[in-house]
């Protein structure tokens, strides 16, 4: 019987004569066809790829309505400073360079958000985890998920915060100061730079108003990149 892969709104009929649609052959082995095992069909290969994509973007949290955020779209030729952080983004986003954690120091409306979420959709393009996260949202989802169960854990949320290959923290110091949430963004930091994961911060406070332990890591790492953004706001500014 043929396989069916369910998207948001098609349904597809995939698989091969070869693997008789059922996604799987039995391999060849010393002495022929070995029927003591299987593996995955050939044909497979693009459709498990594109629900690896698509569980990567449903992962990655990214806001509804950004798809237009992308490093094409950003408009950057006649502002030094606004080029300086696009070559920045575009590091992190592919790897160059050896660049690992990057922090964009701005007001608001200054296109960090724009390229924090162009670097996440160039990670999945590829096929690479990521996590966006609007930093007073996701804590207030941490602390909303203590008392559940699933897969929606506050164990199970904190451990892909922690772990994912790139992290976006979008907003850092706009949330609400308390102990707890202190010691969690600490925590994940911490964490992040002890496995050396990536991580992406934007912020719109200085860097000594940001938790001290916080600060001086995004400082002192390496290889790590702070830029700060005085451009002209973001939406004031003509086509560029």
């Amino acid at each position: 019987m043929p396989i069916l892969l369910e998207e948001p709104s098609i349904v597809e009929v995939i698989g091969c004569s070869k693997c008789n649609y059922a996604g799987f052959v039995h391999p060849y082995g010393p002495h022929g066809v070995d029927h003591s095992r299987v593996e995955r069909c050939p044909c497979m290969k693009e459709a498990d790829e594109r629900a690896s994509q698509e569980r990567h973007l449903r992962m990655c949290e990214l806001p509804p309505g950004t798809a237009n955020l992308t490093f094409e779209t950003f408009k950057h030729k006649q502002s030094r400073e606004l080029k300086e952080a696009y070559d920045a983004a575009l590091q992190l986003a592919e790897h160059s360079e050896g660049l690992r954690w990057l922090t964009f120091m701005a007001g608001v409306d200054r296109g960090k958000t724009h390229l924090a979420i162009a670097v996440c959709r160039r990670w999945l393009a590829r096929g690479e985890a990521a996590r966006y996260a609007y930093v007073p949202e996701m804590l207030d989802d941490l602390r909303a998920s203590y008392d559940n169960d699933s897969e929606g854990s506050f164990k199970s949320k904190f451990y892909h915060l922690c772990n994912v290959p790139l992290l976006v923290l979008d907003d850092l110091g706009v949330e609400k100061p308390s102990d707890w949430a202190i010691e969690k963004l600490n925590s994940i930091v911490h964490l992040r730079d002890v496995n050396g994961l990536y991580l992406m911060v934007t912020t719109n406070v200085p860097l000594n108003d940001l938790p001290p332990r916080i600060a001086s890591r995004l400082q002192r790492v390496q290889p790590s990149k702070v830029v700060v953004i005085k451009a002209q706001e973001y939406r004031t500014r003509g086509k560029i």
